[in-house]
């Protein structure tokens, strides 16, 4: 497993934040589905990514090694997660971006968002995503180790976790932690997993 350091994102990791958020979800089933070969589909991404990163609520948290970004995470407490994935939050953070290149895209994103509130649970939680880690060092346990550092933020407060997900592998990885398929349809056409942990006591420390 890969040594690594978890701290909280500061202004100046944007930059590399972005930039690994980018390369890991870049194959994502449901990014192809939206973007459909888009040729400024990178552009796209990159801008979504930053302005998601420095300006939508939440915590997010890096993954380093040798000094260098390697992967990331943000959590958002319930409500504000609500309200990041709500009608006008996402006309401010991707319209800007995409309706003078291609309305298809801007409706696609649009739908896909429509379709994530509907699931979003109105209760307490803390929502987990995106989650990233550089492609190159995946499957290094990296991933692993944020989820870990996830779980116990959210069991010291006491409360569930939720999270969606578009690759059937990463469900295998989330049931690990706690995490329960609770519904399961297409957004765009492509299938999703929409997934829930109880709220667990917090480990007891190792003596």
């Amino acid at each position: 497993m890969e040594q690594i350091t978890i701290r909280p994102f500061q202004e100046s990791d944007l930059v590399e934040a972005v930039v690994v958020t980018t390369r890991a979800y870049d194959t994502n089933p449901l990014g192809d589905a939206v973007y459909r070969g888009h040729p400024e589909k990178l552009r796209f991404q990159e801008a979504s990514n930053r302005q998601i990163l420095a300006r939508a609520p939440g915590q997010v948290f890096i993954a380093e090694k040798d000094g260098k970004v390697i992967g990331m995470m943000r959590m958002t407490e319930w409500p504000q997660c609500q309200i990041t994935l709500s009608f006008f939050q996402t006309l401010r953070i991707i319209v800007p971006a995409l309706l003078s290149r291609n309305r298809g895209v801007v409706l696609r994103r649009m739908a896909a968002r429509s379709v994530w509130t509907r699931h979003h649970p109105n209760k307490p939680h803390w929502h987990l995503g995106p989650i990233a880690v550089i492609p190159e060092l995946q499957r290094r346990g990296i991933g692993s180790q944020l989820l870990e550092h996830f779980c116990r933020i959210v069991d010291q407060s006491g409360q569930a976790a939720y999270l969606e997900t578009d690759k059937p592998e990463n469900v295998c990885l989330y049931e690990r932690f706690g995490f329960q398929v609770i519904e399961e349809g297409p957004v765009v056409g492509i299938p999703n997993w929409f997934m829930w942990r109880p709220p667990r006591p917090p480990a007891t420390p190792k003596t």
